[in-house]
């Protein structure tokens, strides 16, 4: 058991030195995804005049907690979410009562969609860094620009690590997409809460 945790604690600190001595800025011209997801989102992009506090007072109430939990959930599609606000309003006849709830729902939405955004963005992120540490070992193994030379296992270097990079474009544009998703479906939810107001 103690040497699980000496290998842990040694990858930690490898980890942590590595990142330290390896510095990358990553500018806006190298992002692959929309501008706009670089930058947190605000409340006003969702509702525009809302301004209300976010806090977890929507996990207090067990409605609205149960609601958000459910639309929000990457395995229900927006048009579910749709239909479970619109039961969720039926419930409130008082108007009143209804802007209570929809405020904190509102919350809840918000703070969990902007969550899984931030989730995404920060896998951008860690495959830009990687593409970018790839071509410095291939500026720094002198391969770029060389013929590839096979090895033993049958494949070169350069190869190898231009298969990482293609790898990692892969998945950020997955992450971009699934920002576009994200951002469709807080918006949506957002506006169907509106016309049940």
């Amino acid at each position: 058991m103690k040497n699980i945790f000496y290998s842990f604690l040694f990858f930690l600190l490898f980890s942590f030195n590595f990142s330290l001595s390896t510095e990358i800025i990553i500018n806006e011209d190298e992002w692959p995804c929309k501008i706009n997801h670089l930058k947190p989102p605000k409340q006003s992009d969702y509702w525009p005049g809302k301004n209300i506090l976010l806090n977890l007072d929507w996990k207090k109430d067990a409605d609205v907690k149960e609601l958000v939990n459910y639309i929000t959930n990457h395995a229900n599609s927006i048009d579910q979410g749709k239909k479970e606000i619109n039961k969720f309003s039926e419930k409130f006849s008082d108007k009143a009562i209804r802007e209570i709830k929809f405020d904190l729902v509102f919350s809840g939405i918000f703070q969990e969609m902007s969550l899984y955004l931030s989730l995404a963005k920060h896998g951008v992120f860690q495959f830009i860094t990687r593409i970018k540490l790839l071509e410095k070992e291939l500026i720094k193994q002198n391969l770029k620009d060389k013929k590839l030379e096979k090895r033993s296992i049958g494949r070169s270097k350069k190869g190898w690590i231009l298969e990482i990079a293609d790898d990692s474009e892969e998945e950020a544009e997955f992450q971009c997409n699934r920002m576009d998703f994200l951002e469709r479906k807080a918006k949506t939810l957002t506006k169907q809460l509106i016309n049940n107001l």
